[in-house]
């Protein structure tokens, strides 16, 4: 099943996984796929709890204190899901199914922790304010657009980029050309000794696309691969 999660939820879990080794937990509860969704920081369901002014200091902090300290002595290695667990993640993937989505998201998770309710996060969020269909409309209302326009992107790490709809972003990879050209960026980027894949270099695949129309009108105004490297390289 965690093959369908998000990037972001994936890691949401993981993070899930620390906290309960940082309680010294033997086991995964849904409390701790709440810490670790707030821990994550920046995903569609923290920045959803935002808006809808959710404290999620306060929520980390009363979530733990309602979990507790185990007394397993900590440990290495991934936790056994307790059965609350599970529940939460199957709530999740019926809510993606729900909103026809492909994969499972931390807004899903989060859905799913809402509705169980007698779980911790859901007597916590709820305490918030917070119920499921309201943040269900929240989700829908972020994920039909590129951008909210109410609300505050200053702090996410990719602005208007992480409105954008994974599934519509899924189709550019289904896509020959676009794989061709991403394959030249990230032989620009080797090139120029260069670790991650950075916009210049995107520019600098499309400029050796010969059949790109792109590359065509830029030629047309003088930019060139050639140009482009000597500017980056400071070879003019």
């Amino acid at each position: 099943m965690h093959e369908r999660f998000s990037d972001r939820a994936r890691h949401a879990m993981a993070l899930a996984n620390q906290e309960a080794n940082r309680l010294k937990h033997e086991y995964l509860a849904p409390a701790h796929i709440m810490l670790g969704v707030i821990a994550e920081g920046h995903c569609v369901a923290t920045e959803a709890l935002r808006v809808l002014n959710v404290d999620l200091d306060r929520v980390r902090e009363q979530v733990a204190k309602e979990l507790g300290e185990g007394s397993s002595g900590g440990g290495v290695g991934l936790r056994a899901q307790s059965d609350a667990t599970k529940q939460v993640i199957s709530l999740a993937v019926d809510e993606a199914r729900k909103l026809g989505h492909r994969y499972i998201g931390t807004e899903h998770l989060v859905l799913a922790l809402v509705a169980q309710e007698k779980s911790i996060p859901s007597q916590v969020l709820r305490a918030e304010g917070v119920n499921a269909d309201s943040l269900r409309e929240r989700v829908l209302g972020m994920l039909r657009s590129s951008v909210d326009l109410n609300h505050d992107l200053a702090h996410s790490r990719h602005g208007d980029f992480e409105w954008v709809h994974q599934q519509e972003l899924a189709k550019a990879f289904h896509s020959p050309k676009f794989w061709h050209t991403l394959i030249l960026a990230v032989d620009s980027a080797n090139r120029l000794g260069a670790g991650e894949i950075q916009a210049e270099h995107l520019l600098l695949a499309i400029l050796r696309d010969e059949g790109c129309k792109a590359a065509t009108l830029l030629r047309e105004h003088g930019v060139t691969a050639d140009v482009v490297r000597s500017k980056l390289t400071g070879r003019e």
